[in-house]
């Protein structure tokens, strides 16, 4: 027998982030403020980065969004270039350690 709940989803909730890109490289949207103006991920969520065609993150940018990510059940990185896509990804594997 099935039980189904068509009003809870079992999905662990998702929050996004869309990194801006400058001249190839994956950038916070506003480097100024605290994070780099983005909202750290609440315990027991999972997030979503956007780095469009970027192809590469800088230490800086890639540390202050390693803290933002630090709490997050888990995080997927998206973008359209292959090579940036895998140089985002395992920069963020080293520094968070998954």
């Amino acid at each position: 027998m099935q039980t189904t709940h068509p009003h809870h989803s079992t999905a662990l909730p998702t929050m996004s982030y869309r990194l801006p890109v400058s001249h190839g490289w994956a950038v916070l949207p506003d480097a100024t403020r605290e994070l780099g103006g983005l909202t750290p991920t609440p315990n027991g969520f999972r997030a979503r980065l956007f780095i469009g065609g970027a192809r590469d993150i800088d230490e800086y940018t890639a540390r202050t969004l390693a803290a933002v990510l630090a709490r997050s059940a888990g995080y997927q990185v998206h973008g359209t270039d292959p090579d940036g896509l895998a140089a985002v990804v395992a920069t963020l594997a080293a520094l968070l350690g998954r």
